[in-house]
C-alpha cells in the first residue's frame, strides 16, 4: 500500500477541521474504518475512495493517485469505464449488449478487473462509449469523443440489436440499406421553393 495515503487522508481532514468521526460521519464509513486507513494499517477499497472524496469534496482521480491506484493500468480502466458509462445515463445492460458481453463481465471489469479485455471488445466499448481506446487504456487523458464510423462497427462480428445478435445476412442488409441511403441522398438534387402565384385583385 502507498504508506503516505494515511497520512495525506489525515492532512486534508485537518485542512477543514474536520475530527475523524466528522469524516466518518460524512462518508457513511465507520469510525474504526477512517482511523485504520490514517494510521496505514489497511488499504481503501476504490468504493470507499469514492465516498472519501465525494464527502472531502476533492477530485475521485486525486484519491486514486494519493492511494497508488492509478499507477495500475487496469484500475484507472475501471474507473473511465464506470465513469464514463454513468455520465452517458447508459446502464450496464445496455452497454454489455451493445458489446456483446455478458453484464456479469462487465461489472467485473467497473469494479476489480484482473486482465484487460480483447483489443475488439476495447474497440467497440469505446465506440459505444465515444471515446478512444488510448482513453480507457490511460495512454491519453483526452476526454473528446471522436467520430464513429459505422462501417469499422458494422464489420465486427457479434453485433447485437436489441439483446438479438445479427447474423452476417443481417449485417448485409443493414450495411446495403446505409449505403444506399447515402447514395439516394448524394444524387438527390435539394427540391427548389415553390413560387407562389400572384396575387389577383
Amino acid at each position: 500500500m502507498n504508506e503516505d495515503f494515511g497520512s495525506w487522508l489525515r492532512k486534508v481532514r485537518l485542512e477543514k477541521r474536520w475530527t475523524q468521526r466528522t469524516l466518518a460521519a460524512r462518508s457513511g464509513l465507520s469510525l474504526g474504518y477512517i482511523s485504520s486507513v490514517e494510521n496505514s494499517k489497511r488499504k481503501p477499497k476504490t468504493s470507499s475512495l469514492v465516498a472519501l472524496a465525494q464527502a472531502l469534496d476533492i477530485p475521485y482521480a486525486q484519491a486514486l493517485q494519493s492511494a497508488g491506484y492509478l499507477d495500475d493500468g487496469l484500475v484507472l480502466f475501471a474507473h473511465r469505464l464506470r465513469t464514463t458509462r454513468t455520465n452517458l445515463g447508459m446502464t450496464t445492460n445496455e452497454l454489455a449488449s451493445l458489446c456483446s458481453v455478458s453484464i456479469r463481465t462487465l461489472e467485473r471489469w467497473e469494479s476489480s478487473p484482473k486482465s484487460w479485455p480483447s483489443e475488439q471488445t476495447l474497440a467497440k466499448l469505446a465506440a459505444a462509449l465515444t471515446v478512444s481506446v488510448e482513453y480507457l487504456r490511460g495512454q491519453s487523458d483526452a476526454t473528446t469523443s471522436y467520430p464513429i464510423d459505422l462501417q469499422e462497427i458494422l464489420e465486427q462480428p457479434d453485433l447485437t440489436y436489441n439483446g438479438v445478435t445479427l447474423n452476417p445476412e443481417q449485417l448485409k442488409f443493414v450495411r446495403d440499406f446505409l449505403q444506399g441511403v447515402i447514395q439516394l441522398s448524394a444524387h438527390q438534387a435539394p427540391a427548389s421553393p415553390q413560387k407562389r402565384p400572384p396575387n389577383r385583385k
